[in-house]
């Protein structure tokens, strides 16, 4: 928009828009052709974009169509981008179906990788660590790995041997490995280097620095730990987690074997050499092992004879280098693409059931009444979203529902809202609320992912004896879960509310414990107020039952008593301060202490007042029969007062007694003078 909106191009009418850009670039590029070459447009930061729509769910479709202009231009249109990273990174959160979509757009482009030879990165490296002195140990480390690399590429200037000493108190291996561990996926170039640096990270150089002794290297073996201990997830998620999985499958497999400190650092030593080979001109040879490992000759032969005897190492002789033992060949994306084939249509029950996503709960309503209130929570296509709001009856303990509406079918924005509108507006006896995201369109996607995994896991029969398999397929659960439950905070976070036919402003998915609360406050206005964590709750536990049988007894024959006789504190004498005594509906009338009636207005602390009423109207218009107490139940139970049933049995039996004097009281359709411990 800068280059287009300035002096050059002149403002459009009305807003910029992407045929807009195109026709004005197209413009600027075939003006005066006999006196200048057209146009060249650099999109500096260009990844900020990518990464823009990545997190926004916006597409890419905008670079597709300037690189399409640009291709039919005859060479008066070019355009460059400068990204930090390959194009396909800045995908690798979304789904596969985008990342497929991002890979075709990336096609159009051709890629001209500007990346520091790995001689420049040490030379980076070596002016960033300032040093008074150097060690002696780590100049014959250096010549020799600075020999073996000229070796592998004579291009090497002969200043290497000294710029990897300057790198000190890194080992020259270490060293070397940096650059090509920033280069990968899990890594971005420069940044990763300094990162490492300064990063105060656990084995990382700080770390290591604030304990080093002055003769001491930061060998090799730390940085495998660093890796580990940091970065690991991300690596197993990234093309090399393979290869990592094999690594570490050989560990475990070292230490199960009974392997010494020194089976473990020779190993991890070539797992760690072998996988970043390609960029740092090294391999896990003999004498880059007797380098790096700190053994000496006849050791290092013994250790890794013993290893190869274990079957975790294989000697390569047309490389004349050691690996680690290749113990299997699956491949994770082959399968996956079988599993989708095999798997058919997504059901969307099964997005709420691995996302596990979470009920939303009134939690300010919680801590004004004492009672936990919740919304489930579903996700819904928005073509079954009218059927499933209508038919939607709360299960016992829910008091509505919260639903976000994902288009399947290529519906457009104003017919969603207008769904989720209709949607909210047909609960009566709840609430719904209904929500429209614009970041709903990467969930089937990942779901899709995140059930082929879990088919693979269930009907593989390779992953059986293949552990190192097993990790992979684990590994890669593990983040495509993250990044399903990430762009379902993203879509709740960015989603449209409507509840009751109402547009709700934007509300983050925090916030909507809030307007839980809300609804809660409003739809259960005369709740009473009562804080007691063992009965205020829809089923009691077994030990908060006997504790109530123990109060209600002391109820029925104890009345007059302090504390209905209740001596210490016990559980139930626990359950009479909270439900009898801070309700004030025990407590002294007169010079003697009885069960009494809640008092109104502000003095009723508990809100009881309005149940009484509600339980007295009830029997008054249907004085002409016996009136069931669970007719009582009913009443309480609905709003607008929501009692649970765990304080059912205590509030039926105080309001009984506070009204003895106009209640008549049946058991089996018999008359009884007063309640008993049996009732």
């Amino acid at each position: 928009e800068a280059l287009v909106a300035g002096k050059y191009a002149g403002q459009p009418r009305g807003r910029w828009t992407e045929s807009k850009l195109i026709a004005k670039l197209n413009e600027l590029a075939s003006r005066n052709p006999r006196s200048t070459g057209g146009v060249i447009l650099f999109i500096d930061e260009m990844g900020k974009f990518l990464e823009g729509a990545a997190q926004s769910g916006n597409d890419v479709f905008i670079f597709q169509q300037l690189a399409e202009a640009a291709s039919r231009s005859n060479g008066r249109l070019l355009l460059v981008g400068v990204l930090h990273q390959a194009f396909e990174e800045y995908a690798n959160k979304l789904s596969r179906e985008q990342r497929d979509e991002w890979s075709k757009i990336q096609g159009r482009f051709i890629d001209l990788p500007v990346n520091m030879a790995g001689e420049e990165q040490l030379n980076l490296i070596s002016r960033a660590i300032e040093t008074k002195s150097h060690n002696k140990k780590i100049k014959p480390i250096a010549k020799s790995v600075a020999s073996f690399i000229q070796k592998q590429r004579p291009a090497v200037s002969s200043g290497l041997e000294k710029i990897l000493i300057d790198c000190y108190p890194l080992h020259p291996v270490v060293a070397c490995l940096l650059g090509p561990i920033s280069r990968r996926r899990f890594g971005q170039n420069q940044r990763s280097i300094f990162g490492f640096l300064n990063s105060a990270e656990p084995q990382g150089l700080q770390d290591f620095l604030r304990d080093a002794k002055d003769d001491e290297l930061y060998m090799p073996i730390r940085l495998w730990d660093y890796l580990q201990y940091n970065l690991e997830s991300s690596i197993l998620a990234s093309p090399d987690g393979h290869r990592w999985s094999l690594a570490m499958e050989a560990v475990q497999r070292c230490e199960a074997l009974g392997g010494n400190q020194s089976h473990l650092t020779v190993l991890k030593n070539i797992a760690l050499i072998d996988m970043f080979r390609e960029r740092s001109g090294l391999s896990a040879s003999e004498e880059m092992l007797l380098a790096s490992c700190d053994l000496n000759k006849t050791k290092l032969r013994n250790t890794l004879h013993q290893l190869r005897k274990w079957s975790l190492v294989i000697f390569r002789k047309f490389a004349n280098d050691y690996a680690v033992f290749a113990g299997s060949d699956f491949d994770i994306e082959s399968a996956v693409e079988s599993a989708l084939t095999d798997m058919g249509g997504l059901e969307f029950s099964a997005i709420k059931r691995i996302a596990d996503i979470q009920p939303i709960l009134a939690k300010r309503h919680y801590h004004k009444k004492g009672v936990l209130r919740w919304f489930d929570v579903d996700l819904v296509p928005v073509n079954e979203l009218h059927d499933v709001a209508n038919q939607y009856e709360p299960e016992h303990g829910t008091i509505g529902q919260f639903i976000l509406t994902i288009p399947t079918e290529g519906e457009t924005n104003t017919a969603c809202w207008k769904a989720a509108k209709n949607a909210s507006e047909l609960g009566q006896d709840w609430d719904i609320v209904v929500g429209v995201s614009t970041r709903s369109w990467a969930i089937t996607d990942l779901t899709h992912e995140l059930l082929a995994l879990e088919y693979i896991q269930a009907n593989n029969h390779e992953l059986a004896g293949d552990s190192v398999a097993r990790r992979e397929v684990n590994a890669r659960s593990a983040d495509v879960q993250n990044q399903l439950e990430d762009e379902l905070q993203k879509a709740f976070d960015n989603a449209d509310w409507y509840c009751n036919g109402d547009k709700i402003k934007g509300l983050i998915q925090a916030e909507l414990n809030s307007l839980a609360s809300d609804l809660a406050d409003e739809r259960f206005d005369k709740s009473p107020v009562v804080f007691n964590e063992l009965l205020n709750r829809i089923k009691p536990s077994g030990s908060a039952v006997g504790a109530q049988k123990l109060l209600l007894r002391g109820m029925v024959m104890n009345e007059g008593k302090p504390r209905l006789g209740i001596e210490g504190f016990p559980a139930e004498g626990g359950l009479f301060a909270s439900l009898l005594e801070a309700t004030r509906l025990y407590a002294t009338s007169g010079d003697t202490l009885a069960f009494r009636e809640p008092p109104r207005g502000k003095k009723d602390v508990a809100n009881l007042h309005p149940m009484w009423k509600a339980a007295t109207d009830h029997l008054k218009r249907n004085n002409a029969r016996a009136v069931p107490v669970s007719e009582i139940y009913d009443i309480w139970r609905k709003a607008p007062f929501g009692v649970r049933d765990g304080l059912m049995p205590v509030l039926a039996v105080a309001y009984m007694l506070s009204r003895r004097a106009s209640l008549a009281f049946y058991r089996q359709e018999i008359f009884q003078g007063r309640l008993s411990d049996l009732d």
